[in-house]
């Protein structure tokens, strides 16, 4: 027999080279590898094979005794005949199962049906259709034929009467147009309003989907899917990639396209999440249909040398998937370890910043992996490209995401890897959410991966083609938080062991930034260079070449990122430079340390989905069966699951108006999160920490509040603007701890001192669905409510309360259109209703704020009342909207709600809030304002 790979179970798989060679040519052309293996339990050579595919295509081919070459013909769909020819290659291998089936066979012989073994059956002709019919002849004379059979029960290829649930990410209920349209006959069509989704069929039994078939809708082009990966589950929790698909298209519209799964398994579970568009922020398909090939078994005959033929029949045999061992999972409902209340999570005792790899629930923010061996480095970016992988011998760049500017990259609770915009909106992600993903690695090989809990790769860049460059003259990447003697940063960053500081070197801009601030230390290149710390121990700017830039402090023994600073120090550990004094730094933090208070929004923000708004409170001492049944949900409804469990759960039940609520126990503490952005909580427990987000707006801000037997103890919100209780111990320390008082996730957890963990939010949960709160009857106002119509939110906004003098008025107006910057016309939205004459500040801003919601309300409003029309200069009175119009209470803080200005002032006023250049209190002064410009 000649060479070929044989596989663990004995049988022979020949894989050959193949050509073609068209009627009338003399050439012979380059055609797809041919894989072939046929057992019916000995190791059988074929001397003739033919088969047919669901195409229509017809193939014949004969082999040489020693199976080295074969030649043939094939018949395509389109009717033309092909001359074929093979060569045995002798250097590939592949494995068992890769595309074969295995059937358990009877044959009908005199006295019925008996046991005929397991046959075997390989035909990979690298077409995207199946084999339907295939006979060969072996060496030794046997003879056989078989016509294979789908498992559907229609016996067809397509199983979409196995089909019994279709589940969306996203779906557009009020127009009809929702996942279940995507396996019903009708055209149709689901709609997403994103860019990007999942959908997830559920089968009644496990099948071997060997491909799927995609078809357009009915209009807008760049909504149709360019990218994709379909992944197999057999229960919907671990998951294995199937296909993987991107540049694709469709050449018209209601568009059928069919795709080939190389190396197919048994699943009940399918799941395509689409990761591109041609361009649209959104997504239609009108049809997934998913088929099985023959793999439900075959009929047909078989013949043994010297013998006449007989009945042949099989029943395909279940295969394991192939792939990774499934990931080790708790117990359904089984809680997390126990941790005490201000513990670390188990995923942050062995991880460093600044290392090689990132855990579930850490992020990048102008920061940077290195590999172990420190041969490539993915740096996170704030300027293009966002997020790459550098080799750092060549310097070169091996791999660029095709993610648009972001903030930063997460790796959620769920398992997804995203880029966060400024704004809190999603700009690019992996679509790895719920596959098991526990962190991010850059690997020596170039590949920036995703793996599970027992290392398995779930998304990976690919590893790049790479010289073995010796790197002579190469330079130690520096990590971590320091850089010693000999080490450089060219494309890469030093982090704090806090985290709250970062040296960032993107290759011509080397910045220290305090995250949430601003960076106090930088340098801007008008050239590529690199930042090192010479063998003196000067700290200095090289090109690539050598050439000094700048000679920035020295000597030292090395480079430390602290809290607030870099530091350059000698040997004995004493400060020879350092980029802010001493005096300028934040405090230590207080342990325990928090995640930052963008990770701690991304994973929120994962959980209940893009611009939703959600809850967020800590219950001291609590139990969470009890905090569950407080919020309202009943025992028996009481679910344990992950929080997509829960969100599919609460599709189905209440689909259009239910929210989801899950509670999970931090040490004696409860973490309680929900999509209800308006969640009460103050009665849950004696004492409670809470963070209410209203939907859109970025990860800050949110309503920050404390209650105490149900009394409100603390409040801190923006809109309006109030500050209750700062002075409260806890809240006064963890004030004093974060960066920013809009970090208001991590304020939550430093004042509660619970520390959160992504790998608890993102595993099996305590939950449960809520029905919607009653919304109270509408009472009728008095009188008509004050209308604003198209107000550009630029030029102010005017209302008159004094009516007693037309001609001041008219000079009020008369100033407020002076020419302002460049001399731009000035336009004053002018608001004289005799209604509001003598009408107090209070009731005039309270009727403003009502007539123009967020985001659409001035930064401030201009009263005309009695004082500015008896006064020479006609002050107008200028009113914060931050304020709501109600007194400060005593452990309130008050901050200035209103100054007088000159008219013409107002629009330099107006303008600057609207563009969020500066505060109001910026401008308010002991006397009457007057314009700068």
């Amino acid at each position: 027999m000649a060479e070929s790979t044989v596989v663990p179970n004995g049988a022979p798989v020949f894989a050959f080279r193949m050509w073609r060679r068209e009627w009338g040519s003399a050439e012979w052309l380059p055609a797809s590898r041919l894989l072939v293996r046929v057992s019916d339990g000995g190791d059988a050579v074929p001397a003739q094979l033919s088969w047919m595919t669901e195409d229509g295509t017809q193939s014949s081919l004969g082999f040489s005794p020693d199976m080295a070459s074969c030649y043939g013909h094939r018949r395509t769909t389109g009717g033309d005949v092909v001359e074929m020819r093979g060569e045995l290659d002798h250097r590939r291998e592949y494995p068992d199962g890769a595309g074969g089936q295995e059937f358990d066979t009877e044959a009908e012989e005199a006295g019925g049906r008996r046991p005929a073994g397991r046959l075997r059956l390989l035909i990979d002709d690298g077409g995207e259709a199946p084999v339907r019919w295939a006979a060969w002849q072996e060496r030794s004379g046997d003879a056989c034929s078989v016509a294979l059979r789908s498992v559907s029960p229609s016996g067809n290829a397509d199983v979409g009467d196995l089909v019994s649930a279709v589940w969306a990410s996203a779906e557009h209920r009020d127009a009809g147009e929702v996942a279940a349209n995507l396996v019903d006959a009708s055209t149709r069509k689901w709609f997403a309003p994103h860019s990007r989704a999942s959908l997830e069929f559920r089968l009644t039994r496990p099948v071997a989907v060997d491909r799927y078939v995609l078809t357009s809708a009915n209009d807008a082009p760049d909504r149709d899917p360019a990218a994709w990966t379909l992944r197999g589950s057999a229960d919907g929790q671990t998951w294995r990639t199937l296909d993987v698909r991107s540049g694709q298209s469709f050449a018209g519209r209601h568009q059928p396209r069919a795709y080939r799964i190389a190396d197919p398994g048994a699943y009940d579970h399918y799941r395509l999440d689409i990761t591109a568009n041609h361009g649209s922020p959104h997504l239609q398909l009108q049809a997934v249909r998913l088929l099985a090939g023959g793999s439900g078994g075959f009929v047909g005959y078989r013949r043994r040398a010297g013998h006449a033929p007989v009945a042949y029949r099989g029943t395909r045999v279940a295969q394991a998937p192939p792939g990774p061992p499934p990931v080790d999972a708790p117990e359904p409902g089984s809680p997390p370890s126990p941790r005490t209340r201000g513990s670390r999570p188990a995923e942050w005792e062995e991880w460093r910043p600044g290392g090689s790899w990132l855990p579930l629930g850490g992020s990048l923010s102008m920061e940077s992996l290195t590999s172990p061996s420190g041969r490539f480095t993915v740096l996170h970016s704030v300027y293009e490209p966002s997020l790459a992988v550098r080799d750092n011998v060549t310097r070169e760049r091996v791999w660029v995401s095709d993610s648009p500017s972001s903030n930063m990259v997460c790796l959620g609770p769920d398992g997804d890897l995203v880029a966060w915009d400024h704004q809190g909106s999603r700009v690019w992600s992996t679509g790895t959410g719920w596959l098991g993903v526990r962190r991010l690695e850059m690997r020596d090989s170039g590949e920036l991966a995703l793996t599970g809990a027992d290392g398995a790769v779930v998304w990976s860049s690919g590893t790049p083609q790479v010289s073995a460059a010796s790197g002579a003259g190469h330079r130690t990447a520096a990590r971590g938080s320091t850089m010693r003697r000999g080490e450089s940063l060219y494309g890469q960053s030093l982090t704090s062991d806090d985290r709250s500081t970062v040296l960032f070197h993107d290759g011509r801009v080397a910045r220290l930034i305090l995250r949430g601030r601003t960076s106090h230390w930088d340098r801007f290149y008008d050239q590529e260079n690199i930042l090192v710390l010479d063998d003196d121990g000067f700290l200095r700017s090289r090109t690539p070449d050598g050439a000094v830039v700048e000679e920035i402090a020295g000597p030292g023994a090395e480079l430390t990122v602290v809290r607030g600073a870099a530091e350059l120090r000698d040997e004995t550990g004493a400060v020879v430079w350092a980029s802010a004094g001493r005096s300028t730094r934040p405090a230590p933090v207080r342990e325990p340390a928090m995640p930052p208070n963008d990770d701690l929004a991304a994973w929120f923000g994962a959980l209940v989905g893009e611009g939703r708004g959600y809850c967020v409170a800590v219950v001291r001492d609590g139990d969470p069966e009890e905090v569950l049944r407080r919020t309202g949900v009943a025992p028996d409804a009481v679910l344990r699951s992950t929080w997509r469990g829960l969100a599919r759960h609460r599709d189905t039940v209440r689909p259009d108006e239910g929210t989801v609520v899950a509670a999970i126990a931090v040490g004696p503490d409860v973490l309680l999160v929900s999509d209800d952005p308006a969640l009460p909580v103050a009665e849950l427990a004696p004492s409670v920490v809470a963070l209410h987000r209203p939907p859109g707006g970025s990860g800050f801000g949110g309503t920050f509040s404390i209650h105490r037997d149900g009394g409100l103890v603390t409040e801190l919100r923006d809109d309006p603007r109030r500050r209750k209780g700062t002075k409260v111990a806890e809240v006064a320390a963890a004030l004093d701890d974060i960066v920013h008082e809009l970090h208001r996730h991590e304020l939550v957890f430093r004042a509660s001192g619970a520390i959160p963990s992504a790998a608890d939010l993102g595993g099996t949960l305590l939950g449960g669905v809520l029905a919607p709160a009653r919304s109270p009857s509408a009472t009728r106002p008095a009188e008509p409510a004050l209308t604003v119509a198209e107000y550009d939110g630029m030029n102010p906004l005017v209302i008159r309360t004094d009516f007693t003098d037309e001609d001041a008025w008219q000079r009020v107006i008369e100033e407020l259109r002076t020419p302002w910057f460049e001399d731009d016309p000035v336009d004053p939205y002018l608001i004289s209703e005799p209604r509001y004459a003598g009408a107090s500040t209070e009731r005039v801003l309270q009727d403003v704020r009502a007539a123009m919601p967020d985001p659409d309300l001035p930064g401030a409003i201009f009263i005309a009342d009695g004082t500015t029309m008896r006064e020479a200069d006609h002050p107008l009175l200028a009113v914060t909207t931050e304020w709501d119009g109600e007194p400060f209470e005593e452990d309130e803080e008050e901050f200035v709600t209103q100054f007088r200005l000159r008219p013409d002032a107002a629009v330099e006023i107006s303008t600057n809030l609207g563009l969020g250049n500066m505060d109001f209190d910026d401008f308010a002064g002991d006397g009457v304002y007057e314009r700068m410009v």
